[in-house]
């Protein structure tokens, strides 16, 4: 159900890295974040002095929401009884990827950044298959190492951030949905 309270919900609990957060509460403030990066995007596009305010302001707003984000994101991973350092999997798994990739395929690095020099920017322009092909391929490593692993890592995010959350009371505070109050108030009767 759409709640403008739940939506601006992370923002009131600015730097709340406690508690737990309905699946709606994290969704909708990433839809919040979503139209207004699209508005903003769209506003750059027109060019002049407009453009470079709108870019400030997607600067500004980005940093302004990375911390209640974040917050947000570790209070999700609660509601699903998770711990928070959940949210460090991704970047670490990103970071690691990227680590290994330069350690065990610096080859295959070189030989991308040699055919990246070799190639002529005009062949790309035109259209010519062959130019975009050598990209493609030149580009596999990075693909391999390094995306697959990340793009698996988000899979594994995306999912525990759709799960609904532990009925109950969990470790991390009580059911931000209410559930399991009126059968512990009613078995005191």
């Amino acid at each position: 159900m759409f709640s403008f309270d739940l939506m601006f919900q992370p923002l009131k609990r600015y730097f709340d890295f406690q508690g737990r957060a309905r699946r709606s509460e994290y969704w909708l403030f990433y839809l919040f974040q979503v139209v207004v990066s699209l508005f903003l995007n769209i506003v750059q596009m027109t060019g002049g002095l407009v453009a470079g305010l709108a870019a400030g302001l997607a600067l500004i707003f980005g940093l302004g929401v990375l911390i209640p984000s974040i917050a947000v994101g570790v209070r999700r991973f609660h509601d699903t009884n998770r711990t928070g350092l959940w949210i460090l999997f991704y970047p670490a798994v990103m970071i690691v990827s990227l680590i290994l990739t330069l350690v065990f395929a610096s080859e295959a690095v070189a030989q991308m950044g040699q055919n990246f020099q070799n190639l002529d920017p005009s062949s790309l322009e035109s259209g010519d298959a062959q130019a975009s092909m050598a990209v493609y391929s030149s580009m596999a490593p990075i693909a391999l190492y390094v995306l697959l692993p990340t793009w698996l890592a988000s899979l594994v995010t995306l999912w525990f951030h759709v799960q609904d959350g532990t009925p109950n009371a969990n470790r991390f505070g009580p059911d931000p949905k209410g559930r399991g109050v009126t059968e512990s108030v009613a078995s005191t009767f």
